[in-house]
C-alpha cells in the first residue's frame, strides 16, 4: 500500500473532479456568443467585441478569466475557484496571477475604474461579475 501526502491527495481530488465535470460538459454545447452590456465574446473566435463591434485585444489568461466569469454570471468566485476552473495545477496561498488578470481586464472592459461595474471585489470572497449575460447573435 502506497501513502500520499494531503497536498497530492487534494491534486489528485482536484483532477478526478475536474475530469468529471469535462465528461458532462461535453453532453450540452457551450454559447457560441455571449452578450453583456452590449459587449460579445465569441467563444468560438476567442474574440471580445466592444459594443461599438470594435475587438477588444485580450490575452489568453484574459479571454479565459471573462469566459468564466460570462458562464457564470452573478456568483461569487473565488481565487481558488478561478484557479481551479483555470485547469491550474494546486496554486499558492500567495499565487495573485488572477488578481493582476482581473486588473488588467478591468482597466480593457470598465466604463469606470474607480465606480466598478463589471467586476466586483468580495471582501473574503472572491469576484463578482455584475452583467446579466445572454446568448446573443455572432457578429
Amino acid at each position: 500500500m502506497h501513502t500520499v501526502g494531503p497536498r497530492e491527495l487534494v491534486a489528485r481530488v482536484r483532477a478526478v473532479l475536474r475530469r468529471a465535470t469535462a465528461q458532462n460538459d461535453n453532453t450540452r454545447q457551450p454559447p457560441k456568443t455571449l452578450g453583456f452590456e452590449g459587449w460579445r465574446l465569441d467563444m468560438a473566435r476567442r474574440q471580445l467585441l466592444d459594443p461599438t463591434g470594435v475587438p477588444m485585444p485580450l490575452t489568453s489568461g484574459e479571454f479565459n478569466i471573462l469566459a468564466i466569469f460570462c458562464q457564470n454570471p452573478q456568483k461569487v468566485l473565488s481565487r481558488d475557484t478561478l484557479l481551479d476552473m483555470l485547469h491550474r495545477r494546486a496554486a499558492a496561498v500567495f499565487d495573485r496571477s488572477v488578481d493582476v488578470q482581473i486588473s488588467r481586464l478591468r482597466r480593457k472592459i470598465e466604463p469606470n475604474l474607480k465606480n466598478r461595474n463589471f467586476i466586483k471585489t468580495v471582501r473574503y470572497g472572491g469576484y463578482f461579475f455584475t452583467p446579466a449575460v445572454s446568448e446573443v447573435e455572432a457578429a
